[in-house]
């Protein structure tokens, strides 16, 4: 998308709900929420829109946690594990 808005391109096409996008500091990667698999977990996907892999799988609602935290752990360590309690705090 172009400053001005322009030019704008639609990056997941899933008929569930994709919302709240972030950008990773580095800007090559984007996560988000979404509830394609039942409930809110955390996404992460390139720049261009491929490459959607889900950070987070447990019967809690992800969709309050701050993404730019976890993208930041996924970049530094990406065999990273941690629980969605520790996950909050970032």
């Amino acid at each position: 998308m172009n400053a001005e808005g322009s030019e704008q391109t639609r990056l997941t096409y899933h008929p569930a709900c994709d919302d709240q996008p972030r950008w990773s500091p580095d800007g090559t990667r984007i996560v988000f929420i979404s509830n394609r698999d039942g409930n809110f977990e955390l996404y992460l996907m390139d720049a261009d829109g491929t490459n959607q892999t889900r950070l987070t799988n447990n019967p809690a609602n992800d969709a309050h946690i701050e993404p730019a935290g976890i993208v930041q752990l996924k970049l530094m360590n990406p065999t990273a594990r941690r629980s969605a309690r520790k996950r909050r705090r970032l």
